[in-house]
């Protein structure tokens, strides 16, 4: 490969890298197109992206940068999987999902915030409530307090009334 060629590539890498919330290491060596295909479907719908690269040429992208921690990881058959909104979970979510399917999609590790994760963290990650959830449950809890707080008025006035 030419070197206008590789430098390209570590500069796509790079943009990418620049817009993402996390990134996920995973080995695809094996997965049949009956699987890959929907799996790049729905991330395509899902604002993440895959990216399969040489291991070096992602070594020296994610040099200087948040995800620096995941060059450890680069060994063997790797792909970059990158949320690219501030869902940080979204991605974990759609490996888990597919890897469930077919067990050769094997997750190696992640970074997040920096963070060098595990393939046990991010699997525990995967299972936590994506960030619209969390928000639709931190709100009906911020409201369930006013509410409740109506209707003991309301009961309360209803007791004075009878009595």
């Amino acid at each position: 490969m030419e070197r206008s060629k590789k430098q390209q590539i570590v500069e796509e890498i790079r943009e990418v890298l620049s817009k993402a919330s996390s990134c996920i290491a995973v080995d695809f060596s094996g997965v049949n197109m009956e699987t890959f295909t929907p799996l790049r479907k729905e991330c395509s719908t899902s604002n993440i992206k895959i990216v399969v690269v040489k291991n070096t040429l992602a070594r020296i992208a994610v040099k200087g940068t948040p995800y620096e921690g995941i060059d450890k990881l680069l060994k063997g058959m790797t792909s970059l999987v990158f949320t690219l909104d501030s869902d940080q979970v979204k991605g974990a979510k759609i490996i888990k999902k597919f890897s469930k399917k077919d067990e050769r999609i094997i997750v190696k590790g992640g970074v997040i915030d920096g963070k060098l994760l595990t393939m046990a963290e991010v699997n525990v990650l995967a299972d936590l409530p994506g960030k619209e959830e969390l928000q639709a449950k931190l709100l009906a809890t911020m409201l369930a307090v006013p509410q409740n707080f109506v209707r003991l008025l309301a009961a309360y006035k209803e007791k004075l009334e009878t009595a």
